[in-house]
């Protein structure tokens, strides 16, 4: 695919066939995405690709308990029940979960606008991660990015022994589409978030 169609349509999956996926595929999608910028080119990043079953059920638990309990109440109104949630339920099914490690010291740079922001701190894992899920959807793999295990990052770093000096970033299900791709996603359209040369500028027009 060409580079901008793969942009245009790698949405999220959340419905998977249980279907195992080959190994040389991730190692290719890895081997590609290692590409990505980072800050002083240190790569901060270590993937772990769960496909032991035991392992990615017990995974599969952690991400659900923390979805039910942490991430969907902040959903409802007051009140409200929980709604199931296709994707936690069906993780079990997921064939090879990626857990998306990052290196602290790799991010300390000693200024503390940088290193205290919410946004700047961590963000050099993350070019790395979209080439994951640029290249999942060019090999014709779906790929979901979340951040629900954070929460639970402890108990994820005991089950795949993380050692110190590392931090949970992203967790990323993949395996074969159950459904199609979309063929068109839903985005605001340039002139909504683009301004020439300033916040308050005209809409960026082509």
């Amino acid at each position: 695919m060409e580079l901008a169609d793969v942009m245009r349509v790698t949405g999220s999956t959340r419905h998977f066939r249980p279907d195992p996926v080959p190994a040389d595929l991730i190692f290719r999608v890895l081997d590609n995405a290692r590409f990505a910028p980072s800050g002083a080119n240190r790569q901060p990043w270590h993937v772990i690709v769960v496909t032991d079953p035991q392992t990615r059920a017990q995974l599969a638990s952690l991400y659900r308990r923390s979805w039910y309990e942490l991430h969907a109440p902040l959903r409802q109104a007051p009140g409200e029940p929980v709604e199931p949630d296709y994707y936690s339920d069906h993780m079990d099914d997921v064939p090879v979960q990626l857990i998306v490690a990052a290196e602290l010291a790799a991010f300390t740079t000693g200024l503390a606008a940088l290193d205290g922001s919410r946004v700047v701190g961590g963000a050099a894992i993350y070019p790395f991660v979209q080439n994951i899920l640029l290249g999942l959807r060019d090999a014709d793999l779906g790929g979901t990015l979340s951040t629900v295990v954070v929460p639970v990052e402890d108990e994820v770093r005991k089950l795949l022994a993380i050692p110190d000096g590392y931090l949970v970033a992203a967790h990323i299900g993949v395996g074969w589409p159950a459904r199609a791709f979309p063929t068109r996603l839903g985005r605001k359209p340039v002139r909504e978030f683009a301004t020439a040369n300033r916040f308050d500028g005209l809409p960026l027009e082509a």
